[in-house]
């Protein structure tokens, strides 16, 4: 396994608040990582091997995310890719993906973690923002089947999304959203069939979110900031290591030397623009 060494799209979500929260401010962490590859993302391997590799970058996503919520934070931002990596096939990132539900199942995957097959990596997730009373929004990857009914079924029998998910302080999964602007080397993943507006509601305000290349389309990013009044933007980042400003949320994957960084943000709850 090898450490991630070179720059590339790498902010995991553009977090936008939404409304004004019941808070004057609250503080938000984003978090740079350099990922823990697996050797060869073009070959596949077993389950078994691809969850010992999630977990070795979960344990150092682990560390961020309890260093955080000592520090105060409400929320952490974890990058995109920031589990497993990036450059696979359809083939060797079938491993990696779980099946992840709707949120409207009100499900805590830490307390329940059988409900929807086998979901170790939600699980662990679910648990760190459990734990440690904080939200965490991290990237993983679904896989949903689909057979000859559906027109637009891939071959293999399944769609596979880069998706993000949000776990609220309890370790609820609040949100779930399906990257619709991917990046040209994206071939691991299907384009959704159509853009998604994702919400989600905290004590410290609403918030929405979207993916690092989301940011330069119409959809959904501008389609998301024209219906709602905001109070913070996130943009995607390459491989660079400054703090972000109180009104922008970008969370790095790190090149190109390996290390990894948290930015703490106090961020007023008062809309950046009417």
């Amino acid at each position: 396994m090898s450490r991630s060494y070179f720059p590339k799209c790498v902010a995991l979500s553009a977090l936008l608040v939404l409304s004004v929260g019941a808070l004057d401010t609250f503080i938000a962490a984003v978090y740079e990582h350099a990922v823990i590859l697996p050797n060869r993302t073009e070959t596949p391997v077993s389950k078994e091997e691809a969850l010992l590799l999630m977990n070795k970058n979960i344990d150092v996503l682990e560390k961020a995310v309890k260093l955080a919520a000592k520090q105060g934070a409400h929320i952490i931002v974890t990058p995109e890719d920031g589990i497993y990596g990036w450059v696979f096939t359809r083939e060797s990132i079938y491993p990696y993906l779980e099946d992840i539900p709707d949120p409207e199942v009100n499900w805590i995957p830490c307390r329940d973690p059988g409900r929807f097959g086998n979901t170790p990596v939600q699980e662990r997730l679910s648990c760190l923002a459990k734990d440690n009373s904080i939200y965490v929004v991290a990237n993983i990857g679904d896989k949903k089947p689909c057979n000859a009914s559906d027109p637009q079924c891939p071959p293999d029998g399944r769609y596979q999304y880069n998706t993000d998910v949000v776990f609220d302080s309890q370790g609820k999964l609040v949100a779930r959203y399906h990257k619709y602007n991917l990046f040209a080397p994206e071939i691991q993943f299907d384009f959704p069939k159509n853009s998604e507006f994702v919400t989600f509601d905290t004590p410290f305000g609403k918030f929405g979110i979207f993916t690092c290349f989301d940011i330069f389309s119409y959809d959904p990013a501008v389609v998301v900031v024209d219906e709602f009044q905001l109070t913070a933007l996130s943009t995607p980042q390459h491989g660079t290591i400054r703090c972000p400003s109180s009104r922008l949320f970008p969370s790095i994957q790190h090149g190109p030397r390996p290390w990894e960084s948290i930015c703490l943000l106090q961020i007023p709850t008062t809309p950046a623009c009417t």
